[in-house]
């Protein structure tokens, strides 16, 4: 399904959240990191985090497999590859937006144990990738 950004998407039935496609990450804008993968794969990484329960209060994270990696997601502002999604619930009412996260510039941008566990057990990530990104330290995904 092509999907735009800036509305408000209405994702039933598979998922009861709406989902807002952030033109803000979806071009160069200082301080901000950017989508390099398209809309429709940003929307269904996000519907697979709720899917999966990715989810840590009002915030869920995503990423994609590509074959015995992950895939690269988009860009920080400095053009450096970045692999995990974030997903916030921006105004407490279901209402979601997300951009590629730089686990290792912002404390905030780290996925908890609960997921990272998850992602383990399904074979995206190993043991001491989990301890990388915990503390923010590079690692090749």
């Amino acid at each position: 399904m092509p999907y735009q950004t800036n509305i408000a998407l209405v994702l039933t039935p598979r998922i009861t959240q709406r989902y807002l496609v952030n033109p803000a990450h979806r071009r160069r804008q200082a301080g901000k990191s950017r989508w390099i993968i398209t809309v429709d794969e940003e929307v269904e990484c996000f519907i697979t985090s709720q899917t999966l329960r990715w989810v840590e209060v009002s915030t869920a994270w995503g990423v994609i497999q590509n074959g015995n990696s992950l895939l690269v997601l988009g860009l920080s502002s400095n053009n450096i590859s970045l692999k995990l999604a974030k997903f916030v619930d921006s105004d407490g009412k279901d209402l979601w937006h997300g951009y590629p996260a730089d686990f290792v510039k912002n404390n905030q941008d780290r996925p908890g144990m609960v997921t990272l566990q998850d992602w383990k057990t399904r074979g995206f990530i190993e043991k001491h990738h989990m301890i990388k990104i915990r503390k923010g330290k590079e690692c090749n995904l």
